[in-house]
C-alpha cells in the first residue's frame, strides 16, 4: 500500500474516532455501540433537579432556558459529562407544542426542540459521548382513556421530532411513558421525518410493575422491539431498588438493549445518597440494563459514582425471542415453542346476518362490545375484527371498533381487512400487537403487508396463494410460502413475525383436501414456521358440520397447528382444544386441562342452586354486572326499564353502584381489571347516577350530597392524567368535583377553598420539581385554617412526602383516592 493510501487511511480512522462526526454516520455508530456490549453506556442524571438548582422556577417550564439561559442549560450537559457521563438528554422533555402552548408557546417547539439539541451537541463536541432527544409524554392521555385525538398526539411528536433532527440529535429518547398507544404516536412522527436516526422508547411503571394504563414489562418489550426501537427501558417513577425487578422482566423479554435511569429522591429526602444509587446501579446491569443513568433527584454525584460501577462491569447479551407474541396493553399471547394453540375468536365479522351488523350500520356498539365480552370469556385469546360493510365509512368504523374492543375486554386484536387504508387506520388505533389477519403471498401484496406490519409492530398472516392462485398441491403451496420466507428475509422481517396459513379447502370438492391441508401444515413447520387456520371450510357443503370440523382441527393439532381461526362459543369447542394441548404436549404439567375440570365442576354447582339461578335473573344482579363489564348501554336500558316500573331510584345506587364499583375496585387491585376497564365501569356507574338524578329530581326531591372534592394539578404542572382519572371516579361514586384544571396558581386554588363548599382538596403533580408547590398550598391552607382536608397524589409522590408537608393523607391510585376520602369524611 502506498503512503498516500496509508495517510488516507488514517484520516478515515481519526474521523471515525473523533467527535466531529458526520450526521448520517451517527445513529449506525450508536446502534452498533449498545449492541456491541463492549461496555455499559452511562446516561446522566436529571435536568430539572439541576436547573433549579440554578434559578428556574414555575411557572416558566424548564425547556424555556434553552432560549432564555442557553449557557444554564449548556454548563448542566458539562457538568455530567465530567462526571462520566457517555450519553447527554436534551433539556426538551416537556417540548412538544401541546405543553408549551400553556405558556402561549406552542409555535416555538420546533425552534425549542433544535436549540436544546444543538446546545447539549456543542457541549458534547471533545467528549466520547451521545446526544439523546429527549421526547416526554404529552401531559393527556389518547381517547377513548382521555380527551387527545391520536392525530394530535401525532402532530404534537411531529414538530419535536424535527426539530431535535434538526439540532443533530445522534438518537431519540421517547421517555417516562405510560401508555403504548402514546408512544406509538412517537414513535410513528419519527419514522416519518427522521427515519435514519433510532429511538429508543422508555416507560415508567406504578408500584404495582404495571405502567398507569395497566402495561407490564413484557407487553412493552416485546412492543418496543417489534415496532424497531434499538432498545427498550425503565424510567423515574420510584428507585433502583424497584427498577430491579421491571429490568428483570424487560430483559428477559426485549431481544434489544435495555435502559435503565431511575429516581434518586424527591424534594426534601434523598432516598440514595450517590454511593447506594451507584451500588444499586450495579444491581441493575446483573440484571440486564446496558445502560444505566438517573431520572429524578440525581446529580453529577450520583452520576460519577455509577460511571465507577459500571466500568466495573459487562453488559449481558439479549436474549433471542423464539416466540410469536401478540399483546394489547395489559396482556401477552405467545404463539409457538409448546405455547397452547391460539384461539383467534371470528365472530365480529360482518359477512354474516347479525345484530353487530345491524349496529355496525348506524356506528353503534354495544353489540360489538358485548360479543367481545363474550369470546374473551369462552377462551378466545385474540379477537378478530372485520367490519368491511358495504356503505358505511370504513375507516370510522374499524377505528371505533378497535376502541369499542379495547374497552370491553383484555385480548390482543387481529385486523380483518381487504382495504389498505382501512387495515392501516384500524392499526394506528389499536394498542399493543396486533395481528393484520391477512396478505396473500403474492409480492406486491406480501411487501406492502410487510410495510404495515413493520411500521405498526405488528404479526403478519400470510395465505399461501401466489400469483398462480391456490395451489391444488402441497408442493405448490410450499413453494408459494418459500418465497415468503426469502422476501421477508430481504426485507429484514422476522419469522418470529409471520403465521402462515396452509388453506382449508373442502373435502365435499376435494376428497384429498384435508390430507393436502396437513401435508403442507407439517410441512411449514420443518420451515419453523408458526402456523394458522381456520378449520370450518373443510365441512362446507356437508351435513354433520361441527363433527368433521372437530376432528380435523384434531388432526392440524397433530400436525403441528400454532393457532386456529374458530367460533369458541360453540359448545364442544372448549373441551375440545383443552384435550388437544394437553396431548400434543401445548399444556405443561397438565395445570390448563385440571383447571378447566375445576371451572367446569365449580360451574355445575353454583347453577344446581334454584335461588341462585333465581338470582342471575333479576335485575339488580344483572345491572351490577352490566357496570363490572363496563357496558353502559345495556345498565342504562335494564336501569330506565326499572324505574319505569316503579323500582326506587336509591336502590340504583345502594344495591347496584356502590357494590359494583365495589367489585371493580377488587379487580383493580388483583390485576384482573385495568384502567380502561376501570374507566369503562367508571362511565357505565356514572350514567346510572345521572339517571337517578334526574328521577329524583322529577319528584321534587334531592340527593343526599355525599361530598364535594376540588381537584387541581399546581403550579407549574401540567400533566393532568391522574387528576382526570381521580375526578372520573369520585364522581361515579357520588361525589360532586370542582375540577380547576392543570398549573392552577395557589391563590386560585385558595380562593375555591375559602367557598366552603368543599371538604377536601385533592392536589396533583407529575414533575418532583413541581412537587414543592404542594407544600406551599398545604401549608397556606393549614395556616388560613380553612376547614378543608388536604389529600395528595401523583408519580412520585407518597406517604413520606404526604407527612413531610403536612397532607392529611396520600392516595397512589384512584380508588385509593376514593376509600381515603370517605375516609376522612366518616363513612
Amino acid at each position: 500500500m502506498s503512503r498516500i493510501h496509508l495517510i488516507i487511511v488514517y484520516i478515515f480512522v481519526a474521523i471515525y474516532h473523533s467527535r466531529e462526526r458526520c450526521d448520517f454516520d451517527l445513529p449506525l455508530k450508536f446502534v452498533d455501540l449498545i449492541a456491541s456490549l463492549d461496555r455499559v453506556l452511562v446516561l446522566d442524571g436529571g435536568m430539572g433537579t439541576m436547573l433549579s438548582e440554578k434559578g428556574w422556577r414555575p411557572p416558566m417550564l424548564p425547556e424555556e432556558m434553552n432560549l432564555t439561559a442557553p449557557d444554564v442549560v449548556l454548563d448542566i450537559h458539562k457538568e455530567y459529562l465530567r462526571s462520566g457521563a457517555s450519553v447527554v438528554e436534551t433539556n426538551s422533555f416537556g417540548s412538544s407544542p401541546i405543553k408549551l402552548s400553556y405558556r402561549g408557546m406552542g409555535e416555538k417547539a420546533r425552534r425549542i426542540n433544535e436549540e436544546a439539541a444543538r446546545i447539549a451537541r456543542r457541549a458534547a463536541e471533545g467528549w466520547d459521548a451521545y446526544v439523546a432527544g429527549s421526547m416526554g409524554p404529552l401531559g393527556e392521555l389518547i381517547r377513548p382513556l382521555g380527551n387527545l385525538s391520536f392525530e394530535e398526539a401525532y402532530e404534537a411528536y411531529r414538530e419535536q421530532a424535527i426539530g431535535l433532527r434538526d439540532g443533530g440529535v445522534d438518537f431519540f429518547l421517547i421517555e417516562t411513558q405510560m401508555d403504548i398507544k402514546e408512544a406509538k404516536a412517537a414513535v410513528l412522527a419519527i419514522k416519518d421525518v427522521a427515519a435514519h436516526i433510532p429511538f429508543v422508547v422508555s416507560f415508567t411503571f406504578e408500584r404495582n410493575g404495571r405502567t398507569i394504563t395497566g402495561s407490564p414489562p413484557e407487553v412493552v418489550a416485546h412492543w418496543a422491539r417489534m415496532i424497531g426501537a434499538c432498545a427498550v427501558g425503565v424510567n423515574c417513577g420510584f428507585g433502583p431498588d424497584l427498577a430491579r425487578e421491571i429490568v428483570k422482566k424487560l430483559y428477559l423479554n426485549a431481544g434489544i438493549p435495555i435502559f435503565a435511569y431511575p429516581n434518586a429522591g424527591t424534594p426534601g429526602k434523598e432516598d440514595f445518597d450517590p454511593r447506594e444509587f451507584a451500588e444499586e446501579g450495579r444491581e441493575l446491569i446483573r440484571a440486564g440494563a446496558s445502560v444505566v443513568g438517573g431520572c429524578c433527584g440525581t446529580t453529577p454525584e450520583h452520576i460519577a459514582h455509577l460511571k465507577g460501577v459500571a466500568s466495573q462491569e459487562k453488559p449481558l447479551r439479549p436474549r433471542k425471542v423464539e416466540k410469536a407474541a401478540l399483546a394489547s396493553r395489559s396482556r401477552l399471547v405467545f404463539a409457538g415453542a409448546g405455547e397452547p394453540i391460539v384461539v383467534v375468536g371470528e365472530r365480529i365479522n360482518v359477512s354474516r346476518k347479525s345484530p353487530i351488523r345491524d349496529e355496525v350500520a348506524q356506528y353503534k356498539w354495544d353489540a360489538l362490545s358485548e360479543e367481545a365480552r363474550r369470546q374473551s370469556s369462552s377462551g378466545s385469546q385474540v379477537i378478530d375484527v372485520n367490519i368491511s360493510l358495504p356503505g358505511i365509512d370504513r375507516k370510522r368504523a374499524i377505528r371505533e371498533a378497535v376502541e369499542a374492543v379495547e374497552s370491553a375486554c383484555t385480548l390482543p386484536i387481529s385486523i380483518d381487512a381487504d382495504e389498505a387504508d382501512v387495515l392501516e387506520e384500524g392499526l394506528i388505533h389499536v394498542a399493543g400487537i396486533p395481528l393484520i389477519n391477512s396478505v396473500t403471498a403474492e409480492r406486491e401484496k406480501l411487501i406492502k403487508g410487510i410495510e404495515l406490519a413493520k411500521r405498526y409492530g405488528a404479526c403478519l398472516v400470510v395465505l399461501a396463494i401466489d400469483e398462480d392462485g391456490i395451489s391444488e398441491t402441497a408442493e405448490g403451496r410450499i413453494k408459494a410460502v418459500e418465497k415468503v420466507c426469502a422476501l421477508a428475509d430481504e426485507m429484514g422481517f422476522s419469522k418470529s413475525r409471520l403465521f402462515v396459513d396452509p388453506l382449508t379447502m373442502s373435502v365435499a370438492a376435494d376428497v384429498r383436501a384435508g390430507v393436502i391441508t396437513l401435508e403442507v401444515l407439517r410441512a411449514f413447520k420443518k420451515l419453523d414456521l408458526f402456523t394458522i387456520m381456520g378449520v370450518s371450510n373443510v365441512s362446507h357443503g356437508l351435513p354433520n358440520r361441527p363433527l368433521l370440523n372437530n376432528a380435523f382441527l384434531t388432526m392440524a393439532a397433530g400436525a403441528g397447528l400454532d393457532s386456529v381461526i374458530a367460533n369458541p362459543l360453540d359448545e364442544s369447542f372448549a373441551s375440545l382444544m383443552m384435550a388437544c394441548n394437553l396431548l400434543v404436549g401445548r399444556d405443561k404439567g397438565a395445570l390448563g386441562y385440571i383447571t378447566w375440570a375445576r371451572s367446569l365442576k365449580s360451574e355445575e354447582k353454583d347453577t344446581s342452586s334454584p335461588a341462585k339461578k333465581e338470582g342471575a335473573s333479576s335485575p339488580i344482579k344483572e345491572m351490577k354486572g352490566m357496570i363490572i363489564q363496563g357496558d353502559r348501554g345495556g345498565v342504562l336500558a335494564v336501569a330506565r326499564r326499572f324505574l319505569s316500573e316503579g323500582g326506587e331510584p336509591l336502590a340504583l345506587i345502594n344495591d347496584v353502584v356502590l357494590p359494583a364499583l365495589g367489585e371493580v375496585g377488587r379487580l383493580y387491585e388483583c390485576g384482573d381489571y385495568f384502567l380502561p376497564q376501570l374507566i369503562s365501569s367508571a362511565e357505565a356507574a356514572q350514567g346510572v347516577c345521572d339517571l337517578v338524578e334526574q328521577a329524583v329530581l322529577s319528584r321534587g326531591e334531592t340527593l343526599k350530597d355525599r361530598g364535594c372534592i376540588l381537584m387541581a394539578t399546581v403550579a407549574g404542572d401540567i400533566h393532568d392524567i391522574g387528576k382526570n382519572i381521580v375526578s372520573m371516579v369520585l364522581k361515579s361514586h357520588g361525589y360532586k368535583v370542582i375540577d380547576l384544571g392543570k398549573d392552577v396558581a395557589l391563590e386560585k386554588i385558595l380562593e375555591e377553598a375559602r367557598k366552603g363548599e368543599a371538604q377536601i382538596v385533592g392536589l396533583s403533580a407529575l414533575m418532583t420539581t413541581t412537587m414543592g408547590e404542594m407544600e406551599r398550598v398545604t401549608r397556606k391552607i393549614k395556616e388560613e385554617n380553612l376547614s378543608v382536608k388536604v389529600i395528595i397524589g401523583g408519580a412520585a409522590v407518597s406517604q413520606n412526602y404526604a407527612d413531610h408537608i403536612g397532607a392529611d393523607g396520600y392516595a397512589p391510585d384512584a380508588l385509593s383516592a376514593v376509600r381515603l376520602v370517605e375516609k376522612l369524611l366518616g363513612r
